[in-house]
């Protein structure tokens, strides 16, 4: 049964077999999960549903109830009470009634003669993902930036849909013409982006997209399209902040309308990696009165391949809170996050620091919480910073042990 509500889920969001997601599919379904159902779970249990992690036990009731939930059931025992039994069927009056054996071997055998039928018309090549060509390049450093594909997907079948995935997300796929050799399209934000070539729902190719930015770039967040903002309008002599003054020059007013404000930078700040780096800020959430009222910051540091994510908030906040853990989510709603609750009265010191395999977050000094570091040391490609509402931060600086990588100034800020 466990399969079948697996197979519901994969056929409701339409991305293809499990066993071909990647955490930030996994990641994506969670957050599915959690805006459906109000109930999160994680990442490492997701895995473990979907055979992508060993399984240390039997799935939970619990997890199996949210699950059913999200596709629409009241909980895992409706869901298998609604799943017809493959052996049998219901008659007219309600009464189950089993095949008789020569009326299931007679269905059998049309079954199989039709797919013996459509399957000659519908026959495909296996892909052999060596047979496929893929690479990128940015048309400009500037933001937004179209990025040009030159592919060569001549080796799949004629029938077959060919598309491009700008990223993890797989509702930014396109479909493209397999005998063209070039196709384009735009991003909208800086980051470090995995694209891909898609045939027939399976993966064959990968390539790097490097998204940059030539200095801090500040955003307005919007449902559809971001709002730029100017140098002059995000650098306020040390600080690089967003105010409310600025936000009602573009028409927001906080205390009506909930909205982010993002800063990203995003560029090749030499050999440095995760498994060897402090990076340290004083950040700080200026949103006096607004309609969430918890004052929340995400941190990300981006690396090649993957993210880690550090969340601040008003004390009180701290139950919403998420930490990304390389590839795990580590929510608030089952975990004691209240260090991560802090009073933005004045700037906070925060410090992540990377060494002999852990990484461990420090709020004002104190060590609040500690994660395991991958074996495998990932290039670190760009710092973000998610306010709700306004926020300012200042005396940002990314080192490993041996040198220093990036520092803001007077200068530089």
């Amino acid at each position: 049964m466990i399969d079948s509500l697996v197979a519901q889920i994969e056929e409701r969001l339409g991305w293809g077999s499990g066993s071909d997601w990647s955490n930030k599919d996994f990641e994506e379904l969670n957050d599915l999960i959690f805006d459906g159902t109000k109930k999160r779970l994680s990442v490492t249990t997701l895995k473990r549903i979907w055979g992508r992690a060993e399984l240390v036990a039997n799935p939970s009731s619990a997890t199996l109830d949210i699950l059913s939930e999200y596709i629409g059931y009241k909980n895992w025992r409706e869901f298998v009470g609604n799943s017809p039994s493959k052996a049998t069927l219901t008659s007219v009056g309600g009464k189950i009634k089993t095949f008789q054996l020569p009326t299931l071997i007679l269905v059998l055998m049309g079954i199989a003669v039709l797919a013996t039928i459509f399957g000659a018309v519908t026959t495909r090549k296996n892909v052999d993902a060596s047979e496929f060509k893929f690479k990128s390049r940015p048309v400009s450093d500037e933001i937004p930036n179209s990025v040009v594909f030159e592919y060569d997907a001549s080796a799949a079948d004629d029938l077959a849909k060919i598309e491009i995935q700008q990223s993890w997300d797989k509702t930014k796929r396109v479909a493209i013409n397999r005998l063209d050799s070039v196709a384009t399209s735009i991003y909208y934000r800086p980051g470090f982006f995995k694209s891909k070539l898609v045939v027939d729902g399976t993966i064959v190719k990968e390539n790097d997209v490097f998204i940059q930015t030539k200095d801090w770039l500040g955003l307005i967040e919007r449902d559809s399209l971001p709002i730029y903002l100017k140098k002059e309008e995000i650098h306020q002599g040390q600080q690089l902040s967003i105010t409310p003054e600025v936000l009602a020059q573009y028409g927001i007013d906080l205390k009506t309308t909930s909205v982010g404000f993002s800063l990203y930078l995003v560029k090749d700040f030499g050999e440095i990696y995760t498994d060897d780096f402090e990076l340290s800020m004083e950040v700080k959430n200026t949103l006096e009165q607004g309609l969430n009222g918890c004052q929340e910051v995400q941190l990300y540091v981006l690396y090649d391949g993957g993210a880690i994510g550090i969340p601040l908030a008003k004390k009180g906040c701290s139950s919403n809170l998420n930490v990304l853990a390389f590839d795990e989510t580590i929510s608030g709603k089952k975990n004691d996050f209240s260090d991560f609750g802090v009073d933005f009265a004045n700037f906070v010191d925060l410090e992540l620091v990377s060494k002999e395999d852990t990484l461990e977050v420090l709020i004002n000094g104190k060590g609040v919480h500690q994660m395991a570091v991958p074996e495998t040391p990932f290039k670190i490609k760009g710092i973000t910073l998610h306010f709700e509402g306004s926020g300012a931060i200042q005396n940002v600086e990314l080192k490993s042990s041996a040198s220093v990588f990036y520092t803001s100034s007077a200068d530089t800020l």
